[in-house]
């Protein structure tokens, strides 16, 4: 089906009346000569310059108007003043099934649709339409059979191609998907819908100089086309020139500003730019817009994050696991945040689904024993860490320091373990776990000397880092 609007349906409709009734004027004032009477000879070279008022003219004007002010259903009602005529005219019955589409009166449409079908079974706009039905109303069946019928006599059908091919981009299926557009560009090389989504499919491959060229010539085809203005700007982004990606995804917004991914790429092109307050305008206005969908609250989170602003970024990580429980990389923030507002219970239970979701993460069980211990609860992290320590290798360094949170006992041991160990990251993380346990038990001096080893490390490759630096700049104050 071609992606002609329904006003430019109309017009056709208009100007094929029009030529219509001209011809049937000048007829008439061709039969008019032979009377003899110049005077009605006159009169009818006059007449074949104006257009006879026709019902067919008539019915085109009023739908063109009332599309033009947005009356889809008004348009839709002029139907039932149609002759007997054009009950069976299958070009006039695909524009009111092409309508109820429009109008959302799907049930209808479909109606419609078999009735177009009975018709002209083979007509392939009629088919599409029976595709893009099926498609809406979730009958993959009656979809492929569609598809399948339509593939039959024309295996390069544009919009069919099309179909399989967004299909196969659901699925991540990127060289299948490649193969369907460029059979759908074989059938009609200047197809936007698969000129984009050829664009598409190349920026996911990798050949990011052929999907330019495929963009740009969308753009040739439909010059406010937002969805290429929006790939030529993450084009721009791959090779980190971000002010053409910027001026990119400007003109996406300025063609289309209610997209929600148009505005989380302008969001971190400005962040790339250090724009920092557009920035965060740009993702609030993304989290508006969905604001059932946990990304732009977590793009904000990051942001907050950067620019020290503790408690908002602990709102915006609640958010985000509350729209999305299962996105496990949000607790460990979370419990970051909550930690520095000092609510431990919080902090413990965004820890613990960390703790879920990676059990080899040494971090994890020590910091829960920690909420514990900072709020005087040593019986409760005793009876944690014991189900920890279980079936652990007790030479470990990650063993001695689960050890001394439980017992207390035998610092001195556990530093020498530190002290040994070769794995930097790990090494800093212990450092770490021993300025909290001289902290937890009143020991500022010591606690104080280990977060510095701690930064003195400079690999902030771990969360711990972070911990140690509010640490340092809290004694600090």
């Amino acid at each position: 089906m071609k992606k002609l609007s329904l006003l430019s349906i109309v017009m056709s409709l208009f100007f094929a009346f029009s030529f219509v009734s001209c011809v049937s004027t000048e007829e008439i004032a061709v039969q008019a000569e032979p009377a003899g009477s110049e005077e009605k000879a006159e009169i009818a070279r006059q007449d074949k310059q104006k257009p006879v008022a026709t019902f067919e003219i008539s019915f085109a004007e009023k739908l063109q108007k009332l599309l033009k002010e947005g009356k889809i259903n008004e348009a839709i009602d002029l139907f039932d003043e149609l002759p007997a005529k054009y009950e069976d005219d299958v070009d006039m019955q695909f524009l009111l099934a092409s309508l109820l589409v429009s109008a959302g009166r799907l049930e209808e449409a479909e109606t419609q649709t078999e009735k177009l079908l009975t018709l002209a079974p083979e007509n392939q706009d009629v088919l599409m339409l029976s595709v893009m039905l099926a498609k809406a109303g979730g009958n993959t069946a009656k979809k492929s059979a569609a598809i399948k019928q339509l593939l039959a006599s024309n295996p390069n059908h544009p919009e069919a191609n099309v179909e399989l091919a967004q299909e196969q981009m659901l699925r991540r299926n990127y060289k299948l998907a490649k193969t369907y557009y460029e059979r759908s560009l074989k059938g009609d090389p200047e197809n936007v819908d698969a000129l984009s989504g050829y664009g598409q499919v190349l920026y996911y491959t990798g050949d990011d100089k052929a999907s330019k060229a495929a963009f740009k010539k969308v753009l040739e085809k439909d010059p406010e086309n937002s969805f290429a203005y929006s790939y030529l700007g993450k084009l721009a982004a791959e090779e980190e020139n971000y002010k053409v990606a910027t001026d990119n995804i400007e003109k996406a917004l300025e063609l289309n500003p209610d997209v929600f991914d148009y505005w989380m790429d302008y969001g971190q092109y400005m962040r790339y730019r250090g724009k920092f307050k557009e920035a965060e305008e740009a993702w609030i206005n993304a989290k508006n817009l969905e604001p059932d969908y946990f990304l732009g609250y977590a793009f904000l989170a990051g942001l907050y994050d950067e620019q020290n602003r503790f408690a908002e970024a602990l709102q915006m990580y609640r958010k985000v696991i509350e729209l999305n429980p299962k996105y496990y990389f949000a607790y460990e923030s979370l419990g970051m945040f909550a930690w520095h507002e000092k609510n431990y219970q919080e902090a413990r239970a965004g820890f613990e689904k960390a703790f879920e979701a990676n059990k080899k993460n040494i971090s994890y069980p020590l910091m829960i024993a920690a909420t514990y211990l900072k709020e005087n609860k040593t019986k409760e992290a005793k009876a944690f860490l014991s189900k920890v320590m279980r079936n652990r290798d007790t030479s470990s360094v990650e063993y001695a320091m689960l050890r001394l949170y439980y017992d207390f006992l035998n610092d001195r041991q556990v530093i020498q373990k530190v002290m040994n160990t070769s794995d930097r990251n790990l090494r800093g993380k212990m450092l770490y776990y021993l300025g909290l346990f001289y902290e937890i038990n009143g020991n500022d001096v010591l606690s104080e000397k280990y977060y510095t080893d701690v930064l003195n490390l400079n690999s902030p490759m771990f969360f711990e880092y972070r911990l140690a630096e509010w640490a340092v700049l809290k004694t600090e104050k």
